[in-house]
């Protein structure tokens, strides 16, 4: 089954953005860690206050990147963690 982003706005928390997609009724929450932002960014002192834009600018890759992750099985928990080797 396919995964769908949400309409829901991605949120930073920590060191890491949040966001949700759906793969059919099922929920499931992505977390993008600093480091994958920071290396899609060629960044690796990115300041958090930044990682909602990087997310906006690379939310397409990071978004396959879930998919991907999902496809494989490769889940963390009940959760998709992206982190800097899978972009």
């Amino acid at each position: 089954m396919t995964l769908t982003r949400t309409t829901e706005d991605a949120v930073a928390e920590g060191l890491a953005v949040r966001f949700n997609m759906t793969a059919g009724k099922r929920l499931l929450t992505c977390w993008v860690r600093a480091a994958a932002l920071e290396k899609l960014e060629n960044n690796p002192r990115l300041e958090p206050e930044k990682f909602l834009e990087a997310f906006g600018r690379h939310s397409a890759v990071l978004e396959d990147a879930a998919k991907r992750i999902y496809a494989r099985g490769l889940l963390d928990g009940p959760n998709i963690v992206i982190r800097k080797e899978n972009v």
